[in-house]
């Protein structure tokens, strides 16, 4: 934080930056490197629609395969509460992106 407010408050910054234990002066460190394994989420949550209109959504590891993604939906209870007993007549599934259920 004290990186980020030494432009416009440099003499703060540094204040906070040697009470955090910060070595040297704070206009001198290096920015912290990103971890790319950090950066990308395991899971994806799915929006269900439903005869066109956005209803539910779950969410799914991203490698989970189409026919469990297809179980899992059909056994919602949202899902199920909008369908009101009608017949599935198309299940698309467009991994990572969406799923549509034609009733």
């Amino acid at each position: 934080m004290a990186q980020l407010m030494a432009p416009m408050v440099p003499h703060l910054a540094e204040e906070v930056w040697s009470k955090s234990g910060g070595q040297g002066m704070v206009v001198d460190a290096g920015w912290p490197k990103a971890d790319p394994a950090l950066l990308e989420d395991d899971s994806v949550t799915l929006p269900i629609q439903i005869n066109g209109k956005r209803r539910a959504e779950i969410t799914v590891p991203k490698t989970m395969p189409k026919s469990e993604i297809e179980a899992l939906v059909l056994a919602d209870d949202t899902v199920l509460r909008f369908l009101d007993g009608a017949a599935v007549k198309k299940l698309i599934v467009v991994p990572g992106r969406i799923v549509n259920v034609v009733a």
